[in-house]
């Protein structure tokens, strides 16, 4: 009922609603695809995966289209209709039909940028079936450790805040304490893990002397809790314990033992220093950041830690302006310039798409 009256007192919008309504159905699939992570194949999350639409099915539907706004023309609607805006249509369907996976795509890329920047970040730590590992081809050996892998918000230390926290924008407090602990368990690089032994260094056809040597974040932070604690670090300026030597005396009894809770976002803090927004690190990397902070296995550089974990994390925050800038000239580009051109005499640049009236028309950067 409503769509027939629409279809005769408004043919052009039922007609783009009659698109929109053929896209949508043709692109359910785009939302419920599953993947390969790491090796191993697992359910897919229904924000997080898209497919691209065949192209027959797409040449079919919007063949469709056209010919249904080509039957409009004879309407007085159509009848009145310019060149620019006959031209703007045949474009909106074309950029619609086939860039069908633009959306959602983008729906996915911005949800999961903006919970990385919250500091949710938990990417290459997806949880899987122990039926779906391989080992032979799966890259982090501690997949099935799901106990020491659980995520811990807090680890209950008490004690300041690690300093200059807040530009890392964790998603939860930091305490000193918490650094100090995975400080107390690294001493040098293998600390860490055993390199020559990762899944990555095994896989086929790699160089026996110098094999990748691939260490995954969940990795890290698994082996961190299992790593014996063996010092508290102190401060070479002072010689003092790091933190002061109250909250040695409060907290040393708790971080040394054996599974003791340390915070992920802590974890994430020491692991942006060496890996600067990847998701595996490598010795080199680490080795590097560690003669900055670490040089010694009783020593820590607390500010020096905080300047290098805060280098680190920018490099997700540039990524992130990065990936907003490309959708503004993307989206301005193919929809929004257009549209204020064409319905509002608004020309923000952004090409020369749209028709805007020359008497009328408003150059928002480029006044003419």
């Amino acid at each position: 009922g409503m769509l027939v009256e629409m279809k005769r007192k408004q043919p052009l919008t039922y007609a783009v609603v009659l698109l929109l309504s053929i896209q949508t159905l043709l692109s359910v699939n785009a939302f419920t695809p599953s993947h390969v992570i790491s090796g191993a194949t697992r359910k897919s999350s229904p924000a997080t995966s898209i497919n691209v639409l065949p192209p027959e099915t797409v040449a079919a539907a919007t063949e469709s289209v056209v010919e249904h706004v080509a039957s409009l023309t004879s309407s007085s609607l159509m009848l009145g209709m310019s060149d620019d805006i006959a031209g703007l249509i045949k474009y909106f369907i074309i950029v619609a039909a086939f860039g069908g996976g633009l959306i959602p795509a983008a729906l996915a890329g911005n949800k999961a940028m903006f919970e990385t920047l919250a500091g949710k970040r938990r990417g290459g730590e997806q949880d899987i079936d122990a039926a779906d590992y391989n080992p032979k081809t799966n890259m982090d050996p501690t997949v099935l450790d799901t106990k020491l892998r659980a995520y811990v918000e807090s680890s209950g230390g008490t004690g300041a805040e690690l300093s200059g926290s807040a530009l890392l924008f964790p998603n939860e407090r930091i305490p000193l304490v918490d650094i100090i602990a995975i400080m107390g368990r690294i001493q040098n690089v293998d600390s860490l893990c055993d390199w020559k032994n990762l899944p990555s260094a095994k896989l086929p056809n790699v160089s026996p002397t110098n094999p990748p040597t691939w260490l995954p974040r969940a990795a890290f932070k698994v082996n961190m809790r299992k790593a014996k604690f063996t010092s508290w670090p102190v401060d070479p300026s002072t010689g003092e314990p790091v933190g002061g030597s109250d909250l040695k005396a409060v907290e040393e009894k708790r971080i040394k033992q054996s599974g003791a809770l340390i915070g992920d976002a802590a974890l994430d803090a020491v692991w942006d220093s060496w890996a600067w927004g990847a998701s595996i690190t490598t010795p080199d990397k680490v080795g590097a950041a560690l003669r900055e902070y670490r040089s010694t296995g009783d020593t820590f550089q607390l500010n020096n830690f905080v300047s290098a974990a805060v280098r680190g994390r920018s490099i997700t925050g540039i990524a992130a302006l990065s990936f907003i800038v490309i959708q503004v000239i993307a989206y301005g580009t193919l929809f929004i310039a257009p549209a204020l051109r064409q319905y509002a005499n608004i020309d923000i640049g952004f090409g020369e798409l749209g028709y805007c009236n020359p008497e009328a028309c408003l150059h928002v950067f480029a006044p003419k």
